[in-house]
């Protein structure tokens, strides 16, 4: 009795403290695609940032961006532009219904982690 006492408390903490966290939310951001939906890159120094956009169903509409961090950036002797950017991306823009409106995203620790990226609110709008 004192065993099955033990079970049904072990199972009843468990329950408490994952109705405590709350439901677990899937992240609806898609993960960075490759190389064969980019459709422009723009590199701008004063702000900066290396962005690249994309389309998903690759059709050449823009339905997806990001944003990284610029580490350098300068000529090489054929005054082509030279850039090393972070890994990750700062920045992601998400087209989720292909009608134009993006959600902005943020990584603050830029180590491109799902877990870490998270919805941008601007402090306009938290409060």
């Amino acid at each position: 009795m004192r065993g099955r006492t033990n079970i049904v408390a072990i199972v009843l903490g468990l329950a408490v403290m994952l109705c405590a966290t709350g439901p677990v939310l899937a992240n609806p951001l898609p993960h960075e695609p490759g190389g064969k939906y980019l459709v422009n890159e723009v590199v701008d120094a004063s702000v900066g940032l290396h962005f690249r956009e994309y389309s998903l169903v690759q059709n050449g509409v823009i339905d997806y961006r990001t944003a990284r961090q610029l580490l350098f950036s300068g000529y090489d002797e054929f005054k082509n532009i030279v850039i090393e950017s972070k890994e990750f991306p700062l920045f992601y823009w998400f087209d989720e219904n292909h009608d134009g409106q993006f959600e902005m995203w943020v990584d603050r620790r830029v180590e491109g982690c799902s877990c870490d990226i998270v919805r941008y609110q601007s402090v306009a709008r938290a409060r």
